[in-house]
């Protein structure tokens, strides 16, 4: 009898130690999930305060929107211009070049300026027509 009185004292205490690890897994458990929230809280936070100084940049962003959908867009110089500008771009380009006035620095420079502008609105028909014009009175120049 005294054999199955310690068995059984063994059991009951290997029960209670389990129950004791049980705990302190449920203990980890509780910890890791306590620090997942917080983070979860600090990540809200900065969401928050994110769209707090957003909310700034909105505004202006609204502005310029508005601003560009209260402009007249010339949609056949943005057509006329995809398929043309390129060409009169590299004519004006070897036209207007500095390198062709190497005598004149007056011209040297006015052809600088314009070749500043021509590579500014490679892609702008209209501006490089109005340059085409402005090389031809200020450079002499024919094409």
């Amino acid at each position: 009898m005294k054999d199955s009185i310690v068995n059984t004292k063994t059991f009951t205490e290997k029960k209670s130690e389990v129950k004791v690890i049980e705990n302190k897994e449920i203990n980890y458990w509780s910890w890791i999930a306590l620090f997942e929230f917080v983070i979860i809280l600090l990540l809200i936070f900065r969401l928050v305060k994110k769209t707090k100084q957003t909310g700034n940049n909105n505004s202006e962003n609204k502005t310029i929107k508005e601003q560009i959908l209260n402009e007249k867009i010339d949609f056949d110089n943005i057509l006329f211009s995809s398929f043309n500008a390129k060409e009169l771009h590299d004519k004006l380009i070897r036209k207007c070049h500095p390198d062709r006035f190497p005598n004149n620095p007056d011209l040297s420079k006015i052809a600088d300026y314009l070749t500043r502008e021509i590579r500014e609105n490679r892609t702008n028909i209209k501006k490089l027509e109005e340059l085409k014009l402005e090389a031809i009175e200020k450079l002499n120049i024919n094409f």
